[in-house]
C-alpha cells in the first residue's frame, strides 16, 4: 500500500532538456578559439576567408606578445615571441632553441608518411601573427620552417565584424 503523503516526479523531461542544452551548446561552440592564444591579435583584412576545405593535419605556431598593463593603465609589451609548446622562444634564438623543436615535428611527418617524393612535408604551417609583429620576424619564422622542410603556409588573419 502506498503512502498517500509521497509524490512521485517523473524527471524525464528534466534529463531531456539537459541533454538538450548540452547537445546545442557543444554544436554552436567554437573549437578553433581554443587553439588561440591570448597574447596573439591577429590582423585584419578583407580578404581573409576560412578554408573551403580544412586540413587533416597542420602545425599551428602562434607569434604574438607578452603584454603586462601597470596600475596607471599604461601597458609595456615585451617581445615578440614565439609561443610554442609551453615556451616563450624569442627571433634570435630560432635556430638554436625552436629549429630542434620543429626537426623533432619533422620526424614524425616523417614517421607518418607525410613527406612527398622531395623530402618535403605535406602538413600545412599555420601561422598565427599578432598584427604588430615586424613582417622580418615573421619572414625569419618561415624561413626557419622551410629549412626544416615544411613549404606550405598559411597566415591567418581575422575578418572585419
Amino acid at each position: 500500500m502506498a503512502n498517500s503523503n509521497s509524490i512521485d516526479i517523473d524527471m524525464t523531461p528534466m534529463i531531456d532538456i539537459v541533454f538538450q542544452l548540452i547537445t546545442f551548446f557543444m554544436v554552436v561552440i567554437n573549437f578553433d578559439a581554443a587553439d588561440a592564444d591570448e597574447r596573439v591579435r591577429m590582423a585584419i583584412s578583407d580578404l581573409a576567408r576560412p578554408p573551403k576545405v580544412k586540413p587533416t593535419g597542420e602545425l599551428v605556431l602562434q607569434m604574438g606578445f607578452d603584454r603586462v598593463t601597470n596600475r596607471g593603465g599604461q601597458t609595456r609589451k615585451d617581445g615578440p615571441f614565439l609561443f610554442y609548446s609551453g615556451e616563450k622562444i624569442t627571433v634570435q634564438s630560432f635556430d638554436r632553441v625552436f629549429r630542434p623543436m620543429l626537426d623533432r615535428e619533422f620526424q614524425i611527418e616523417k614517421l607518418k608518411g607525410n613527406l612527398d617524393s622531395d623530402g618535403k612535408t605535406r602538413t600545412p604551417v599555420v601561422i598565427r601573427a599578432d598584427a604588430e609583429c615586424p613582417t622580418g620576424d615573421v619572414q625569419k619564422l618561415i624561413q626557419v620552417c622551410q629549412q626544416a622542410g615544411y613549404e606550405k603556409f598559411a597566415l591567418k588573419a581575422m575578418q572585419p565584424e
